[in-house]
Parts: C-alpha cells; structure tokens; sequence
C-alpha cells in the first residue's frame, strides 16, 4: 500500500466555476446544509445565500473550480471558499455584515492560506492569495500583491466592489499551468519538508519524557 493515498475532499461544496455560476442558489445552499448536518443555523444559512450571491457575480466568466466549506483538520475550522483559477489559489474569507476589517479576521485567513501551504500536498508549490472581504465595507486598501518566499502572499482587504476585477487580473496573470480540481481537492495531508525538519529540531532538544509530559499538557 503506498504511503501517501489520495483522501476524499474536504469541501462541502465543490463544483467547476461555470458549474457554480449556473447553479440555483437554492440547490448550493442545500448541499452545503446536508453536507454540514447538524451545524447549519439560520445565521449560517444567511451568511451562505450572501456569499453564494456575490461569488456568482465576483466569478462570472472565470475558468477554474470553487470549494465551499473546506476543511481544514489541523486547525479544526472550515475556509469559507477555495477557488482556483489558473495556477493560483485563492482563499476567501468573508466577514459578513462587517464594515472593517479586524486583525483575528486577517490573522485567520492567512492562517487558512499557510495551512494549505504547509500542510495540503496540493498546494505546496503552487501561489496562495488569501483575501478577507468585508461584505459591509465602503472601501478598503489598494490591493498591492505582495509574495513571501514560500509563495504565500500577504492577506488582502477588500470590499465587495473591488473582488471580481481582481480575481479577473488573477486568473489572467496566473493562466499557464491550470490547476486540476479534483487531483488539488483530494491530494493528501503532508507536511512540507520544512515543516518537518523543523518538527524534528525542535524535538531533538527535549527528552522523550519531557515531550511526553508536554503532549499529556502535565501540570507542576
């Protein structure tokens, strides 16, 4: 048996963009809903119909695939929306009926964006875009792309007009190597390299008891 098998897709949701675009928005809600069991109030079913609203408009006439409510095991939280388009991934949170932009809501979404990175095999070498959207917010910086070495840019803070003429100047800047949406959705957890040799220095400078006593979170 191979060592790192494919694992089922972590979304609730996914389908091509052109797919989600055409799609009722009745029908997305729906399956989000019986995907999400028990966990879908009124409030979550209202944020989902907003954001499934404004992601058709943002993606209308984009190629590539959206994931909605993807999980993320590590961090025990779901991305609101993956898409990818082109070569690049973007990670969509979105703070609905937010009119600013909070630092844990920036911090959240580039937590989501290095997750992948470092820990979604998919997505090791590929570029990551985490975008925050305040879904009340009259306006917001000027989206400056700015990349880390590892291919994961700094978080950008938008309001709803300025999302779809970016994502357009993405997916056009980014069209060489199209991503595979169901290759990228089922590729297996797998830390990067540097992830685990960082693991393994930080280990190498603790007894086996005192990491032991540290993972049973004893008490003095």
């Amino acid at each position: 048996m191979a060592a790192h098998q494919s694992q089922p897709t972590r979304a609730w949701y996914q389908a091509s963009i052109s797919e989600f675009v055409s799609a009722d928005p009745d029908a997305v809600v729906g399956r989000l809903t019986t995907n999400g069991q028990f966990d879908s109030d009124i409030a979550q079913v209202a944020a989902w119909q907003r954001q499934i609203v404004l992601l058709k408009e943002w993606l209308d006439g984009i190629d590539g695939a959206i994931f909605l409510e993807f999980n993320i095991p590590r961090m025990g939280r779901r991305i609101d929306a993956v898409v990818l388009t082109g070569s690049i991934v973007l990670v969509i949170e979105f703070k609905v009926g937010a009119s600013e932009f909070g630092v844990s809501a920036i911090e959240q979404v580039w937590d989501y964006a290095l997750d992948l990175k470092n820990f979604h095999e998919g997505s090791h070498g590929v570029r990551i875009v985490p975008m925050l959207v305040a879904t009340e917010a009259s306006t917001s910086p000027v989206p400056s792309l700015q990349f880390a070495e590892d291919g994961v840019a700094k978080p950008l803070l938008l309001h709803c007009g300025r999302v779809a003429q970016l994502i357009g100047e993405l997916s056009a800047a980014f069209s060489d190597v199209p991503l595979e949406m169901h290759a990228w959705s089922t590729s297996s957890y797998r830390p990067t390299p540097t992830i685990v040799e960082a693991a393994r220095a930080l280990y190498a400078q603790h007894s086996v008891e005192a990491i032991a006593r540290h993972d049973a979170g004893a008490k003095t």
